[in-house]
């Protein structure tokens, strides 16, 4: 079974190589206007953004820092699960297929953005708590989110293809479906991870952070 579907999945890839690439780039580049973003950032909103951490790390690593974990749970999956349904839906349309490129263009964004704010003001210690905070739930949650991307772009192509020979529109629109679903499955883990695995980790690098 595993074995199956470990072959299914190198399958899809190789088949939609292309598209793969183009979205990973797309999300690479997401990441570098990101980080080339906190260079522009005024010093006020600096400021702003320093004190919030501040907090946020005292928040961590305080006695009273204790979290609804299946409030925060709840928010990361219906913000991941969101976004993974918002693109099924685009593509669907064809037409929406730019907005789809944007999603993750955006979601490349953040993290170039909140890494490299992170580096940026604390170097080391930064990339530390970057690592822990942003690389673990991401290591899933990015790929689900670029295969979703992949799935939009290949069944849109499809419609295309089904308007004008009138064929396997059904069972294409079935395996798009399965496939977002799977991509779901997937944000669940990544959204678990998010909040019951990192946060342990942020603690401890957040504990650096106000010594």
């Amino acid at each position: 079974m595993f074995k199956y579907l470990r072959h299914s999945i190198l399958g899809y890839i190789k088949t939609h190589i292309v598209a793969y690439f183009f979205l990973f780039l797309i999300f690479i580049i997401g990441i570098v206007i990101g980080a080339l973003a906190v260079k522009t950032l005024p010093d006020e909103q600096k400021s702003e953004l320093i004190s919030y951490l501040r907090l946020f790390f005292q928040g961590l690593t305080s006695d009273g820092g204790a979290y609804n974990t299946m409030t925060i749970f709840q928010s990361a999956l219906y913000s991941n699960v969101k976004a993974i349904g918002f693109i099924w839906l685009l593509g669907l349309t064809v037409i929406g297929l730019p907005i789809v490129f944007f999603i993750v263009f955006t979601r490349g964004f953040i993290i170039g953005f909140t890494v490299g704010f992170l580096v940026n003001e604390y170097f080391v210690k930064g990339l530390a708590f970057a690592l822990v905070s942003v690389l673990p739930h991401n290591f899933i949650a990015v790929p689900a989110l670029i295969t979703a991307s992949v799935a939009a772009v290949t069944f849109s192509r499809h419609i295309v293809k089904a308007s004008q020979k009138k064929v396997g529109f059904i069972q294409q629109s079935l395996q798009y479906t399965l496939l977002c679903t799977l991509c779901c499955l997937f944000i669940i883990l990544a959204s678990l991870i998010e909040t019951m695995i990192s946060p342990v980790f942020m603690k401890m690098v957040a504990a650096i952070f106000i010594k």
